[in-house]
């Protein structure tokens, strides 16, 4: 009798944290002639449908089940996935997940010693990577390493379904009211599994987070519900980003809950290539791949030579900025109108020939991991492209809070998702609650370490706790808000203000590539123009705060030297200690 109650429990428990996702592969395994993936790869493009996607899902469980039987199993082992956004990686990881194990997304900078510690602490039994460049190096660990670089999926694949998405449906159409798993079942003690990531930084290794699937699928759903993207923009993707952070994943939940189509890229081929093959109506990125979409506009627009039509949109942007300023209060439908309005126009200016020459199908991008630069987002409104800022935390599947499609605003991180709630803790701190028990600590306020402020549109994040510094004066002071407003002009490319228990603020100076070639022929004219880029800052800030002096760097801040993270931030303390010369000169 205890045995059978256990069975029962079992049964319960198995798909506790995992309804929503198993819900999804369901409405995808019947998508017989549906297209839900498009691959680019070898110079030839592929369409897979929703039943192909799970016919090698099959596949990939039974390869991953000739390596681990499910016997041997146990729960919380892990996959360490070392991967680019590819087809095979997407596949291989999925059906790690259907086998009961975790997959932990590691980021690609990661040392072996890193590694070695992520194989420790998830319980690795596996490394896998779709870069066999990559996999020639990974050696003495005491795991397999394993290459899907080569792996080859077929159209029309007639392979049954995988077992524990067979077993989930058996249960959900049964009407039995003894609903439990049949105890000689293989699959009746196999749990899925979960995501897990972690972040590395100069002062070791931050909090790894384990997620549910259920959290996953619900925060993309609640995007979905909060961004109000039209529903007349049919979903098609385009993965650029490496999918070692939750944000990345979202990207293709979005696009399966919509009924879209996957789009993944040949990493050999370039940008152009990629994008007129795969034709995507949407990207998820951060701030490299917004660079390089940017990039490519801008080749386009001196290859076709139509800035005539940009120069008129400019006037739209123009009244863009007086409408996203808070010294206008007009009501919100009339605002969202206006900004709707607004982007058809620009969508029209820049004309269809050109939009057919470069981003086509393009009609919005989801931004996140870090602010957006400015430029970037002026050039694709510019396109009536809009920019929905994203922000978020890995405990918290990867969004909090976004812009919505109709009012994006610049440097604001938008309004909560509907799950999540928001509020300024001590010194602004930003602190949030999730309302549902597929997140972990749902119900309790947690810090994001972010300090922020509140605006009529949205909170805007002006620094870090870590961040914050004290100077002489006692004035409390968020040195990444200043770096980011100095970074805004297009002479300066990196930052580092210094002020923490000294009596003014200091700025060192990284230019521009173009910049610095003319900076020992025209050192004063730069110089002078870092002032009045300084003067301005000044202007917004209290009179006990401003930036007293500054210096121009010869060499900039880098990843090699500890002065850059790999998430792009820099290494204050690292940077004290290297440029501490030039930081004592500021002070003489």
């Amino acid at each position: 009798m205890v045995e059978k109650n256990e069975t029962n429990l079992n049964s319960l428990e198995l798909f506790a944290e995992s309804k929503f996702f198993f819900d999804l592969l369901l409405k995808s395994s019947v998508q017989v002639s549906h297209v839900v993936a498009r691959t680019y790869v070898n110079g030839s493009w592929t369409q897979f449908s929703g039943h192909d996607f799970c016919a090698h899902l099959a596949r990939a469980v039974d390869y991953w089940l000739d390596l681990f039987p499910l016997e041997k199993i146990e729960p919380g082992q892990s996959v360490i996935l070392l991967s680019r956004n590819t087809y095979n990686s997407f596949v291989s990881s999925i059906a790690a997940i259907l086998c009961g194990l975790d997959v932990m997304f590691a980021p690609l900078q990661m040392s072996k010693s890193d590694i070695a510690w992520c194989v420790n602490y998830f319980k690795g039994v596996a490394i896998v990577t779709d870069m066999d460049e990559l996999s020639k190096h990974l050696d003495g660990f005491s795991i397999p390493v394993i290459s899907v670089a080569q792996a080859a999926w077929a159209p029309q694949d007639k392979h049954p379904e995988p077992g524990l998405l067979k077993l989930y449906r058996e249960k959900k159409l049964s009407r039995a009211e003894n609903n439990s798993i049949d105890p000689n079942s293989p699959w009746h003690k196999v749990k899925p599994g979960r995501f897990s990531f972690v972040s590395f930084g100069h002062d070791g290794f931050q909090k790894p987070e384990i997620l549910s699937l259920d959290a996953m699928v619900i925060t993309a759903q609640n995007f979905l519900i909060h961004a109000e993207i039209p529903k007349n923009i049919y979903w098609k993707s385009l993965e650029l980003m490496v999918p070692s952070t939750p944000f990345v994943h979202i990207s293709k939940i979005c696009v399966l809950l919509r009924n879209g189509i996957l789009g993944f890229p040949n990493h050999s081929a370039d940008w152009e290539t990629n994008l007129r093959i795969l034709r995507p109506t949407f990207l998820f990125v951060s701030s490299p791949e917004l660079t390089q979409v940017c990039n490519f506009v801008e080749e386009v627009i001196k290859r076709k030579n139509i800035d005539y039509r940009l120069n008129l949109s400019t006037k739209l942007d123009k009244l863009n900025q007086i409408l996203s300023s808070s010294k206008v209060k007009i009501p919100e439908n009339t605002f969202n109108f206006i900004k709707r309005t607004l982007r058809v126009g620009a969508r029209t200016l820049a004309g269809s020939v050109f939009l057919k020459e470069s981003v086509e199908d393009l009609r919005f991008v989801v931004h996140g991991l870090a602010p957006a630069q400015e430029s970037h987002v002026a050039i694709l409104e510019k396109l009536g492209i809009p920019v929905l800022e994203t922000y978020g935390t890995t405990q918290a599947a990867g969004i909090l809070s976004s812009n919505n499609f109709h009012t994006p605003h610049l440097n604001t991180i938008g309004t909560p998702l509907p799950h999540v709630s928001f509020r300024l803790g001590h010194q602004s701190i930003l602190e949030y609650r999730i309302s549902l028990s597929a997140f972990r600590n749902y119900g309790k306020w947690e810090e994001t370490g972010d300090v922020a402020q509140m605006t009529p549109y949205g909170f805007i994040i002006t620094g870090r706790k870590r961040h914050l510094f004290v100077t002489l004066g006692g004035v409390v002071v968020s040195p990444a808000r200043l770096e980011q407003l100095l970074k805004e002009d297009e002479m300066i490319a990196d930052a580092c203000v210094i002020g923490d228990k000294l009596p003014y603020l200091s700025a060192l100076i990284i230019l521009n590539h173009d910049a610095f070639s003319s900076y020992r022929i025209f050192q004063q004219k730069i110089k002078d123009h870092i002032q009045e880029v300084i003067a301005k800052i000044n202007e917004t800030l209290p009179r006990n705060v401003t930036i007293k002096k500054f210096v121009i760097l010869e060499k900039p801040f880098t990843e090699a030297n500890g002065e850059k993270l790999s998430n792009g931030e820099i290494n204050r303390l690292k940077i004290q200690e290297t440029c501490s010369a030039a930081i004592a000169s500021l002070y003489s």
